[in-house]
């Protein structure tokens, strides 16, 4: 009994005793932290006050002979992160003359792939051109987040040099690679438009392609004149990616030739036109797009649909119109943009009212005849009992066939799941896709 007690008080005081020291290993934790803090509050009073008058070598010498490490170092990765004006190059300096570039290049090195990615991230963050070479080398690394530190150091740095670096590592790289360039490119901002632009006249299509998708997130009045020459590039892909280039720019003036473009005979090129001219959002183009929906390719008509929906009441008029078309595909886009702008439902509210009622009615009863129902009968399921859903029961009694007459009622029994059901089978859901995978 003796025994067990003791035991019992021997492994208390143990318990207690390591729980001690992990409170103080705590407390010095946080009172060294605040400890870096006040140095580091310190030390960026001292240099952002002396280097406007003082060299970076009388700066060390003088005011920061025996620095704490850690927080000198992070605080020139701040000021480099800030960029404080006509202080950078002395930031530069002063990481460098602090030792601090040389081990970061080393950890370049390291066989360990957090410490590449780490003094990647940093050299970065100071912005030192110096380090480009090194950078350039890990594009080629095996790990993926160490080549992702690398394009955003060398983007961060945004030096002609280190932009053709990004550049050279396409070549290297897959899709993911182009992404990640074409992000830092856009952080890099005017030091990358002139690369662009020559990289836009390049003899390789690929490189001409990239330049023609990076330009729509960096480029102004002159790179997007370069983006509608690119238009008619003798590559499909640079032609496409010139269009959707200038369609996030969303310039009027680009109008007239991404115009001209949805006659290209790529549909791919077609497709990136329509969605442009749709975020331009010109009224004045609606009928160039609503002609789009008749397009052999399902991407076009989908993408011309989606771009008169963007268009508001403007293109709402040409999709109305498209319902009664000869082509059964220019009818079925129509009816979708319709349904997926709100169109439909906001048509059946409107039968409650004298004014728009004729054209609503007159709309639904052309939906039904061309098999889209299943917006019009959810939404009569979703109605309460009232003199609306009796009207809209009477103008659809003899359209709709029978078993769609019995979907109201079955979609109130059934709940979400007939939900599901009903927007497969909207607009002949499943032809439009048959024939878009079978053309696409």
């Amino acid at each position: 009994m003796g025994i067990a007690i003791f035991t019992i008080l021997l492994v208390l005081v143990v318990f207690l005793a390591l729980f001690a020291l992990y409170l103080l290993a705590r407390i010095l934790k946080i009172y060294a932290r605040a400890r870096r803090l006040d140095t580091m509050r310190g030390y960026e009073t001292i240099l952002y006050a002396a280097l406007q008058k003082l060299t970076p070598e009388k700066t060390m010498e003088t005011l920061i002979p025996d620095p704490d490490r850690k927080a000198l170092e992070e605080v020139l990765l701040r000021m480099g992160d800030e960029g404080p004006e006509g202080l950078k190059e002395k930031v530069i300096a002063l990481y460098g003359l602090a030792g601090f570039r040389d081990m970061r290049t080393r950890h370049l090195h390291s066989r360990r792939k957090s410490r590449r990615s780490d003094a990647a991230r940093r050299l970065g963050r100071i912005g030192d051109p110096g380090c480009v070479a090194d950078l350039k080398d890990l594009l080629a690394d095996a790990h993926k987040e160490v080549r992702e530190a690398a394009l955003f150091a060398l983007g961060r740095i945004g030096t002609r040099e280190a932009l053709e670096a990004m550049l050279d590592g396409l070549d290297a790289g897959g899709r993911w690679c182009e992404e990640k360039v074409a992000e830092a490119v856009e952080e890099a901002g005017d030091e990358s438009r002139a690369v662009l632009g020559e990289l836009l006249r390049s003899g390789d299509p690929r490189h001409r392609a990239f330049a023609a998708e990076a330009l729509g997130g960096v480029g102004g009045e002159e790179e997007a004149a370069w983006l509608e020459k690119a238009l008619g590039d003798e590559q499909v892909d640079v032609r496409a990616r010139a269009a959707a280039s200038l369609g996030k720019m969303a310039r009027a003036a680009s109008r007239p030739v991404l115009a001209a473009a949805l006659g290209d005979p790529a549909w791919e090129v077609r497709a990136q036109a329509a969605k442009a001219l749709g975020r331009i959002g010109a009224g004045e183009d609606a009928p160039l797009l609503a002609r789009a929906l008749r397009d052999p390719e399902w991407w076009v008509r989908s993408n011309a649909a989606g771009a008169l929906r963007e268009l508001g009441e403007k293109g709402e008029v040409f999709l109305v119109e498209t319902l009664w078309s000869e082509d059964r595909f220019a009818r079925e886009a129509a009816a979708q943009a319709l349904e997926e702008s709100g169109a439909v439902e906001r048509m059946v509210r409107e039968l409650e009212e004298e004014e728009g009622a004729e054209r609503g009615e007159r709309v639904i009863r052309r939906l039904v005849e061309i098999g889209c129902a299943a917006t019009i009968t959810q939404v009569v399921s979703e109605l309460g009992p009232g003199r609306l859903k009796d009207r809209l029961r009477d103008l659809l009694e003899g359209t709709l066939p029978p078993e769609l007459r019995r979907a109201p009622e079955d979609h109130a029994r059934s709940g979400a799941g007939e939900d599901e059901k009903a927007d497969e089978g909207a607009c002949g859901g499943g032809t439009v896709a048959g024939e878009g995978e079978e053309r696409g």
